[in-house]
C-alpha cells in the first residue's frame, strides 16, 4: 500500500536470519554425532571389558590345568609310594621311616580291612539271593497258569451278518 509490496520486504530480510531449517538440520545432526560417539565409547567399554574377563577366564583355566597336572603327580608319588612300600613289605625288607611297632597296628589295621571286606561280601550275597528270589517271584507273576489262561468262545456265524460274507 505505502509502496513497498510483502514480497520485497521478506526478500530483504531472508538474508538476514538465514536458513533456519538448514539450521535446525545441522543442530539435529550435531545431535546424532554426539549420541553415536557416546554409543561408540559405549560399545568399546565393553569390547575391553569382555577382552578382560576372557583373558582372566584363560589364566584361570591355565591355573586349573596347573593344579590338576600338580594333583596327579601327587597322587602318582603317593601311589608309587604306597606300592612300593607293599612290596617291600612283603619282601621282608625293612621300609625306611616304619618302626616295629608300626607293623603290628599294620597288621592289625590289615585284619580290621579284611573283616570288613568279609562283613561287604556277606551284604551282597545276601542282596543277590534277595534280587533273585524278587526276579522268580516277579517271573511266576507273569507265567500264565491253567487259572489265568481264558480261552475266547468260537465266533457267532448265525448272527446278522451272514450276508456279508466273501462268495468264492
Amino acid at each position: 500500500m505505502f509502496g513497498k509490496t510483502k514480497d520485497a520486504i521478506d526478500g530483504e530480510f531472508a538474508g538476514l536470519f538465514g536458513d533456519e531449517e538448514a539450521a535446525d538440520n545441522e543442530a539435529q545432526f550435531d545431535g546424532v554425532r554426539d549420541r553415536l560417539q557416546q554409543v561408540e565409547g559405549q560399545i568399546n567399554s565393553q569390547f575391553t571389558s569382555m577382552a578382560a574377563y576372557a583373558q582372566i577366564a584363560q589364566e584361570q583355566i591355565e591355573l586349573a590345568r596347573a593344579e590338576s597336572r600338580a594333583d596327579g603327580e601327587r597322587i602318582e608319588s603317593r601311589v608309587t609310594q604306597l606300592i612300593e612300600r607293599e612290596r617291600a613289605e612283603r619282601l621282608g625288607t625293612p621300609t625306611p621311616g616304619i618302626e616295629l611297632s608300626a607293623d603290628a597296628d599294620v597288621k592289625r589295621r590289615l585284619n580290621a580291612l579284611e573283616e570288613a571286606v568279609d562283613v561287604i561280601k556277606v551284604g551282597i550275597s545276601d542282596c543277590l539271593s534277595r534280587q533273585k528270589a524278587l526276579a522268580d517271584a516277579i517271573t511266576s507273576l507273569f507265567q500264565p497258569t491253567a487259572e489265568t489262561m481264558t480261552t475266547l468262545p468260537p465266533p457267532n456265524t448265525g448272527g446278522p451278518i451272514d450276508d456279508l460274507a466273501f462268495d468264492s
